[in-house]
């Protein structure tokens, strides 16, 4: 997939539209500024500045040929060629957390998840987000749906595979699906056990709760999904 042949498609689809992208007049917010709020990235809004829509497009044209992941790239292309709905695209505004952390949490039935979760919410809380944790939610609905809700509204996704649950495959699976970011997480003395196919993904891994909470911040970081105080 030629990323700068994506970019191309993405920016003339916003100068299109003249009464959205025209210099001098970043009074709306369009196209660029969606894409950038669906990856979560931060972006400029001034709407007396001329140039917040050529900044804007910038920050996305270095995402996309830089950072971005195939299926993240792919994602965007579909919302060019109106593959995507509008609907699918926007992240639900109703979401009860910025990052959706997926993790075994029975603890009458696997290990560490005291460990887990502690690790994951200090690392996701330095950098100034809030984690959303399912089974801590109050709710009178159907869970399943909840999840599926939570996962589209969500920033990005932390799944910790330690014990392999399969949810985690699962939740992990379907916010990739989505194009959102996957911070994959594991125990040091468990990460064997991964499935070989996920193996050949970048993880974070942890011996220790202070460890994953330090290295899983240090990878937001440089994820630029947040900004470690």
């Amino acid at each position: 997939m030629n990323r700068h042949t994506v970019f191309n498609e993405v920016a003339k689809a916003a100068q299109s539209n003249t009464n959205y992208y025209i210099f001098g007049n970043p009074s709306q917010i369009g196209l660029i500024e969606d894409l950038l709020s669906y990856f979560g990235i931060s972006y400029k809004i001034d709407f007396d500045s001329e140039s917040m829509h050529r900044d804007n497009l910038e920050l996305l044209r270095r995402f996309i040929i830089e950072d971005a992941k195939d299926d993240q790239v792919a994602v965007i292309l579909d919302s060019i060629e109106n593959k995507v709905s509008a609907e699918e695209l926007r992240p639900n505004t109703n979401h009860a957390g910025d990052v959706f952390v997926s993790m075994p949490m029975n603890k009458g039935k696997y290990a560490y998840v005291d460990m887990i979760r502690d690790g994951i919410k200090r690392g996701i809380e330095t950098c100034g987000l809030t984690p959303y944790f399912l089974d801590l939610d109050a709710h009178n609905g159907n869970i399943f749906n909840k999840m599926l809700l939570e996962i589209r509204g969500c920033r990005f996704l932390v799944a910790d595979f330690t014990s392999q649950n399969s949810g985690v495959y699962y939740e992990a699976g379907y916010a990739k699906a989505l194009g959102k970011t996957v911070i994959h997480t594991c125990k040091e003395s468990d990460f064997d056990k991964v499935h070989f196919d996920l193996k050949q993904t970048q993880f974070v891994t942890w011996e220790t709760s202070e460890d994953l909470a330090k290295r899983l911040s240090m990878q937001i970081k440089k994820s630029n999904l947040g900004e470690v105080k």
